[in-house]
């Protein structure tokens, strides 16, 4: 949290629309990830996908 306040970073990475199979895959194994660590608090289903935090992220206005 706070990392990224402007926004910069995301709209880096969100550049374009053109990912390569190798950017995808770090971005699947990213999302593994971050399920996993969610999954170990308690506010977070523990058995639940990475679906559902990707449907977290980008369902939600953040502004």
């Amino acid at each position: 949290m706070g990392h990224n306040p402007d926004g910069s970073i995301a709209r880096w990475v969100w550049r374009d629309r053109k990912w390569s199979p190798h950017r995808y895959a770090v971005y699947l194994s990213f999302m593994q990830a971050a399920a996993g660590q969610a999954a170990a608090t308690p506010t977070w289903p523990s058995g639940a996908s990475p679906d559902l935090l990707e449907y977290a992220l980008f369902s939600t206005s953040w502004t």
